[in-house]
């Protein structure tokens, strides 16, 4: 069961949990602006050119999706199927990796490039920024945690990726392969009181919820369960610039550089 929520006592929090190395805590310095599936609003969504057009852009952090492979890949994309980001069809866990490699996952958006895995994004990026890995909803819900927990593990970015899921089993799964594991919650309309109860459960550090659930009231409440606030998706400049007044202490956005223009 999820624990009511209130102030996070110290010893709920995973011993290594606080990074605040890693990335500026907006409870006391700046906005993060975290380019949501890259530049999405500039470049193909999840795919290498989206990202590296983010950090063009001054994003602090990237932002993608992770499902699964038939064969048990972890690869980058938002859907359930190949359909509306690739020229390819049907669904991802019943696609072989092998036949993900020639797809085109940019054309749809003028930019041909390919469907990157989890291993090429955590190879360029994690060295260099910080990133929030959202485990997508799967019925192999442990066999995909393990595949990305493997992944993260392997290229030595524990400290950079902030793992988030809107399957908050998933992420009970995570917390006990990795005790240590940074979390962000993701949580949705009427899904917003759940959320908070299980990030002071699972030690998180932040509360994703989206834009529209976002108030004054509940920056003040998720700080003072010492959770930051980073939510999700603003792209219109006046509801960046009404979050950042909020106290927000992440923005996801598909045009990053809006992010980092308001919030000074």
């Amino acid at each position: 069961m999820c624990r009511g929520v209130g102030r996070a006592p110290e010893d709920r929090r995973p011993a290594g949990s606080d990074h605040h190395g890693c990335y500026p805590a907006r409870m006391s310095t700046r906005v993060l602006a975290i380019g949501h599936r890259g530049a999405a609003g500039h470049l193909p969504e999840n795919t290498m050119p989206s990202f590296e057009k983010a950090l063009e852009l001054g994003a602090d952090a990237l932002e993608f999706d992770v499902a699964l492979t038939l064969d048990g890949v972890p690869v980058v994309i938002h859907d359930d199927t190949l359909d509306r980001t690739t020229n390819g069809r049907g669904a991802i866990e019943q696609t072989l990796h092998k036949d993900l490699q020639s797809l085109d996952a940019g054309s749809w958006k003028g930019a041909p490039t390919h469907l990157p895995t989890l291993d090429e994004v955590l190879a360029e990026y994690a060295p260099r920024t910080l990133l929030n890995l959202e485990i997508k909803t799967s019925p192999r819900r442990g066999v995909l945690v393990e595949a990305c927990l493997e992944a993260v593990l392997q290229h030595k970015a524990a400290d950079a990726v902030v793992f988030s899921s809107f399957d908050h089993d998933a992420l009970r799964v995570l917390r006990t392969l990795m005790p240590k594991a940074r979390i962000g919650v993701l949580c949705g309309l009427g899904s917003l009181e759940e959320g908070l109860a299980c990030a002071l459960e699972l030690g998180a550090e932040n509360l994703h919820p989206p834009v529209f659930l976002v108030t004054e009231a509940l920056v003040q409440r998720a700080h003072a369960a010492n959770l930051q606030v980073w939510t999700w998706t603003a792209n219109a400049t006046e509801h960046i610039s009404w979050l950042v007044a909020a106290g927000v202490d992440g923005i996801f956005s598909d045009w990053p550089e809006r992010v980092v223009l308001l919030r000074n």
